[in-house]
């Protein structure tokens, strides 16, 4: 690797915006610049915004939710984002978090879920999370996710997070197979963990077994690091 010349900055990690009309969306681009990333377009519908995330692979995707065509269009408003910039960590601008838009949230691998009510310097600090490949959540997104304690509720990447943890792998080898960051690991086994309403690894993997007649569920108190 070249060493970078002394005296010169690294470059700023890029970003591309969304939110409903142009108002709003450059709005959204002046708050997004002034937590220090390098704004390569401010957008006013998710289809603009979709061009531009192909053409330029911003490091970071920033979208109003309420681009989506309602709530029933949670899932398909994250996972048009993730097609077009499979390498893009992605953040959900949101009043409010419901359970489609925290399951489409996870599903997708969203890095970040902002709400409309969090000062600004909170706002700053979970887009520094988010450069810094860590996630911010507001408490909003667990408590929506509650609300259904089935095995088979979960989304694709949680069954796969669920898989690698009953075979005994580490937070970080996970991380490494599913090529996600260990703390999106940790989220996913925090979800999984409330999802299944279990406190430790162990129990979560006899979930799994049980859900799939592999082994009986036993009585009694596992024990086990809760991540």
């Amino acid at each position: 690797m070249t060493a970078r010349p002394r005296g010169t900055r690294a470059p700023l990690p890029t970003a591309a915006v969304a939110a409903p009309g142009a108002l709003m969306a450059e709005g959204l681009g002046r708050l997004v610049r002034d937590a220090g990333l390098h704004v390569v377009g401010c957008h006013g519908t998710l289809d603009a915004l979709l061009e531009q995330i192909r053409r330029s692979r911003p490091d970071v995707v920033i979208a109003d939710a309420d681009l989506r065509d309602g709530p029933d269009g949670s899932d398909a408003f994250l996972a048009r984002q993730r097609a077009a910039g499979p390498e893009s960590r992605l953040v959900v601008i949101a009043a409010a978090v419901d359970g489609p838009l925290a399951r489409a949230v996870v599903a997708h691998d969203a890095r970040a879920v902002i709400l409309k009510s969090t000062p600004s310097a909170d706002a700053f600090a979970a887009l520094q999370h988010v450069v810094h490949d860590r996630t911010s959540f507001p408490a909003s997104v667990r408590a929506a996710l509650r609300e259904r304690r089935d095995p088979d509720d979960l989304s694709p990447r949680q069954l796969e997070v669920l898989e690698q943890l009953a075979l005994g792998r580490s937070n970080e080898e996970i991380a490494r197979r599913l090529y996600i960051s260990v703390n999106t690991v940790k989220f996913h086994l925090h979800v999984i963990y409330d999802r299944l309403g279990v406190h430790n690894r162990v129990d979560a993997a006899a979930a799994l077994g049980v859900r799939r007649g592999a082994v009986p569920r036993v009585a009694g108190r596992s024990v086990g690091p809760r991540c």
